[in-house]
């Protein structure tokens, strides 16, 4: 039984070769998939490194002009409170003026844009305004019984129609028509 033993044993041995063999291909495998998996992870972390940075970057990019338009925002707003500042002073200088200022205020108004024959409403304040002063105009307008709310100005009113040019709307016509030359003269833009 000696020779069935050798092959035996030649069988086991050629088995226990193959064996060590197939493990160290397995092991070389598994080391070189190890490496390659070691790699593509170093490599997307590197990507999603500088991905990170780049959308770091990109958000305070963002948050650098959010911040800079809100900056814009405000000034704009404080430079449109100033106009209007300037434009309601100019509006109480007009309401607050003298019998004389007004009357010059009214009667170039008239001269501009009065009909004859209109009625003529003012303001509580403007008691400068009468039948005396309307004659002088010769044109035929009368003073109207009512009276306007506004802080000045007149409301010329025909068959039909009325034309506001109280205070308020005549300085908001005025600044529809200058707001840009004050605001280069305020601010030199």
């Amino acid at each position: 039984m000696n020779g069935k033993e050798n092959i035996i044993n030649k069988i086991l041995a050629d088995a226990d070769a193959r064996c060590q063999e197939i493990l160290s291909q397995a092991n070389a495998s598994l080391r070189a998939t190890l490496d390659r998996c070691d790699a593509q992870i170093e490599q997307e972390k590197e990507t999603l490194s500088a991905r990170i940075d780049e959308q770091s970057k990109e958000r305070l990019k963002n948050r650098l002009s959010s911040a800079e338009l809100e900056a814009r925002k405000y000034k704009l707003a404080a430079k449109q409170r100033l106009i209007a500042e300037c434009y309601n002073k100019a509006q109480d200088k007009l309401a607050n003026a003298l019998d004389k200022d007004k009357a010059a205020f009214i009667t170039s108004l008239i001269k501009r844009f009065a009909e004859k024959g209109e009625a003529v409403r003012v303001s509580a304040s403007d008691k400068i305004v009468t039948d005396k002063f309307l004659e002088s105009f010769d044109m035929e307008l009368k003073l109207d019984k009512k009276r306007h709310d506004g802080r000045g100005g007149i409301i010329l009113i025909g068959k039909g129609y009325e034309k506001d040019l109280t205070l308020e709307t005549v300085t908001g016509y005025m600044r529809e028509q200058t707001e840009s030359q004050v605001a280069a003269a305020l601010f030199g833009d």
